[in-house]
């Protein structure tokens, strides 16, 4: 899913909330050496953290499908002309890795408008490929579990910030709540008199959220 959570001022302040801009090379994180080119950071302030963790718990699109709980910021990146980041899955386990906590979704956020090429692609359950050229203040959000890509930038620099959240539901609820919230949107915006539907959808949906996130 493709979201738009944050305003020009607040890509703003992610940006200016990369501390420290030392950077490593994307290789150094993976060890097959041509999967990936290019520079990574884990400087990410503690200011910019928060507001992305809250715009992922707030965002009423979020909140109703994915249900989050745990959220990780992890880095910031930069893909100048050429990098890329070719067809990989996330490593999907936190880090220590004594500590037992697994992420249910990956997203990456992007913080730039200035570049072409760069097209963040997912390949989907039925081999089919969704790509998109993320606008400033966009993310997308998709199962950990799916294959994705990064393709080569062909000029400028695409800026973003990764991570992960973890879910109390699982992907076959979550297929479920983005249906109910589609349903209700549909009819709200393209009905007249259905806001009864809509808001009984809304109940539905609120009551599942309630009872499989009590689920043990």
């Amino acid at each position: 899913m493709f979201l738009k959570i944050l305003n020009d001022d607040e890509v703003k302040t992610c940006l200016k909330g990369i501390t420290q801009k030392t950077f490593i090379s994307g290789n150094s994180t993976q060890p097959d050496k041509i999967i990936k080119q290019n520079k990574e950071s884990s400087n990410v302030s503690d200011k910019v953290r928060r507001l992305i963790t809250d715009k992922l718990y707030d965002n009423h699109y979020c909140d109703s499908v994915y249900c989050p709980t745990r959220v990780s910021v992890n880095f910031y990146n930069e893909y100048k002309e050429g990098d890329f980041y070719n067809l990989h899955v996330d490593e999907f386990k936190a880090r220590p890795k004594s500590k037992n906590i697994y992420f249910d979704y990956g997203w990456s956020l992007n913080l730039s408008d200035e570049y072409e090429g760069g097209e963040f692609v997912l390949t989907l359950e039925n081999s089919e490929k969704v790509g998109k050229k993320l606008c400033a203040g966009e993310i997308v959000i998709f199962p950990i579990i799916y294959l994705h890509e990064v393709l080569p930038v062909t000029s400028g620099v695409r800026k973003n910030i990764v991570g992960w959240f973890s879910s109390n539901i699982t992907y076959e609820q979550t297929y479920i709540l983005r249906n109910l919230y589609a349903v209700s949107s549909y009819c709200s915006t393209n009905f007249s008199g259905s806001q009864h539907v809509s808001v009984q959808a809304n109940l539905v949906q609120n009551y599942l959220k309630k009872i499989w996130g009590q689920s043990p």
